[in-house]
């Protein structure tokens, strides 16, 4: 046999492993009265067959789990990407309101206050505890917490890459898989948290709010566009999805074009450059959906202009794919995780993700008390929930207080994450500040990265006051 399996059979594993998450979710009440979602637990099926496999069996050595996981790490990496672009090439009514701003500068705001905690817990720990872990590794608070286990894993990849001063020796092995690691645990405190979280808040605070039991929620659809809305003659004889699947393609293909091209530029300009070129492969997915924004609204130009009548891209066909991507990311970013690569990083991990879930609860309710002037607690519960997974554990914390979505709470989280994908940018240049200060052994840099932060969390919180009492504008 010529061919290799190696990729499919991998696809397969993780296909079987939600298979099995959904027959134990469909058959076992315990699992029917958590909100751990599907794909969580299919993850956590998937780790523990590798480690059963590896530890008890010994049926998969040390050189072929690490095989298996570093495949795993890729189908995450390019997967978070294809889900972003995904719902980004979505059809969306133009809308822009108060609510949608203020969400997009306050989640932006977020991965602010989290990178500042992360980095004063980390710089702290490698100064006077664990003096010689790498002290930049509390940045991976904001990457695993609040943008979730596909963007902590490519950041980290490219932290490997990263050589301890005058030295040959990596800075911080596996590196990758301790952004998993911090994001799962992420998962942990949104979901294990978030509940009892959520029944404080209603107990005392919100005590008007009923919270509804998974029996009482009726199967609706949370997004009110999930409908067909392409036009495709038939005439073309080729498949909606294959268009769909194209028009993805097409934009990976300019993102992998452009990051190519830029970072070749950026690495001619010294050691910085270079830091940021490799800070832009980590954050792939921020530009593929940017340039997914920007072929949308060319598309919606061309039609409005009557150039093209054809509307390729299909809402429902794109939602089922970026719902199915981050399906098997989840899985497969919960079954990479390295115990190999926690030996060192065990209590440094802990500390930063204890200290970064609780304050996160805290933020969040005191925060949301500002911004937003109805449904708070429906803002609260999602935004935490978000903050600590991804989007999907959000709405499903949500379901609790609004199953039958009467709140605009979902469109804000979507619409607020695509306004800041565009002024979180900067972000990608911040977190080189602090790597660079590293490389060139100039702990000044770190300073300056904290001061940075701040500056940019004040600028956010500016703007979160000013827009508070504008009108909304629809």
């Amino acid at each position: 046999m010529t061919q290799s399996w190696d990729l499919i059979l991998i696809i397969l594993f993780m296909a079987s492993a939600l298979g099995l998450s959904m027959l134990l979710k469909l058959n076992f009440r315990i699992f029917q009265k958590h909100l751990m979602p599907t794909a969580m637990v299919a993850g956590f099926i998937g780790l523990g067959t590798l480690m059963i496999g590896h530890y008890l069996l010994n049926i998969i050595n040390k050189d072929e789990l690490l095989k298996i996981q570093i495949t795993l790490g890729d189908i995450v990496y390019h997967l978070m990407a294809v889900g972003f672009i995904a719902l980004a090439l979505k059809d969306r009514r133009s809308k822009r309101n108060r609510d949608i701003v203020n969400t997009g500068f306050f989640i932006v705001n977020t991965y602010m206050i989290q990178g500042i905690i992360g980095f004063l817990i980390s710089l702290f720990l490698a100064n006077y505890i664990f003096t010689s872990i790498f002290p930049c590794f509390g940045l991976f608070l904001p990457l695993g917490f609040a943008q979730g286990p596909g963007n902590a894993l490519s950041i980290g990849q490219q932290w490997e890459r990263i050589m301890q001063p005058g030295t040959s020796i990596q800075a911080i092995p596996y590196a990758g898989n301790i952004g998993l690691s911090v994001a799962t645990i992420g998962f942990l405190w949104a979901l294990l948290g978030g509940v009892p979280f959520l029944n404080f808040l209603v107990k005392r605070k919100y005590s008007n709010t009923k919270i509804y039991k998974i029996s009482e929620v009726k199967e609706v659809e949370i997004d009110k566009e999930l409908e067909h809305t392409s036009t495709v003659p038939k005439t073309i004889h080729i498949d909606n999805l294959s268009i769909q699947l194209l028009l993805i393609g097409c934009i990976y293909l300019i993102t992998y074009l452009i990051t190519k091209g830029v970072g070749g530029l950026l690495i001619n300009m010294g050691s910085f450059g270079e830091t940021v070129a490799n800070m832009m492969w980590g954050f792939h997915f921020m530009l593929g959906t940017v340039i997914a924004l920007v072929v949308r609204k060319l598309l919606d130009t061309a039609r409005d202009k009557g150039i093209i009548r054809i509307n390729f891209a299909d809402n429902y066909l794109l939602q089922r794919i970026s719902t199915a991507s981050f399906d098997f990311m989840i899985t497969a970013s919960i079954s990479a995780i390295s115990f190999y690569a926690l030996r060192e990083y065990m209590i440094p991990v802990l500390i930063l993700t204890t200290i970064g879930g609780l304050f996160t609860m805290v933020y969040v309710y005191f925060m949301c008390n500002l911004v937003y002037k109805e449904d708070v607690v429906e803002h609260i519960i999602a935004l935490y929930g978000m903050w600590t997974g991804t989007i999907t554990t959000g709405i499903a914390l949500l379901k609790e207080i609004d199953p039958y979505s009467k709140t605009d709470v979902p469109e804000h989280l979507v619409l607020g994450s695509g306004f800041a994908i565009f002024i979180g940018f900067p972000l990608m240049v911040i977190l080189a500040i602090p790597i660079e200060g590293y490389k060139q052994n100039k702990p000044e840099l770190y300073i300056i990265t904290l001061v940075v932060l701040i500056a940019f969390s004040i600028a956010m919180n500016v703007c979160m006051y000013l827009n508070r009492y504008k009108k909304n504008v629809s």
